[in-house]
């Protein structure tokens, strides 16, 4: 009858041991401070404000417009610009997901088109159903 509770303290204590030799776990920037000067990493802006500046080494391109698009293809000629990063939401409020693509359309996008950002930047689009019309 202690076999079955040696094992089970013996795999607690190897999962332990293997949680903490995870250098990403242990690592989680917390009670740390930014350096003076530091700026915060890309995509920590809040949604709505201005792109984040290319740093060096980045690509950077424009953002098409998407406004008026069905989703499928606004989510295809995002990725066809380099843009990989890419989110909907219900541009009316009701939390309703974006299950086919094809049945929704663009109301906004954020970054707006025509701004030129890093590739890595997400771009997001308010999105409501082809029957509705945008608010």
């Amino acid at each position: 009858m202690r076999t079955p509770h040696a094992f089970a303290l013996l795999a607690a204590a190897g999962c332990l041991a293997l949680t903490a030799c995870n250098p990403q776990a242990a690592d989680t920037g917390a009670g740390t401070s930014p350096a003076p000067g530091a700026t915060a990493p890309a995509g920590s802006a809040p949604a709505g404000s201005a792109p984040v500046p290319p740093k060096a080494g980045r690509t950077t391109a424009a953002v098409p417009d998407f406004v008026g698009q069905v989703l499928q293809d606004a989510q295809d000629g995002a990725q066809a610009a380099g843009f990989y990063l890419l989110s909907s939401h219900d541009a009316l409020g009701k939390n309703r997901n974006q299950v086919l693509d094809r049945n929704w359309k663009v109301c906004t996008q954020t970054p707006r088109g025509g701004t030129t950002t890093g590739t890595d930047t997400k771009i997001d689009f308010g999105t409501v159903k082809n029957e509705e019309t945008c608010p």
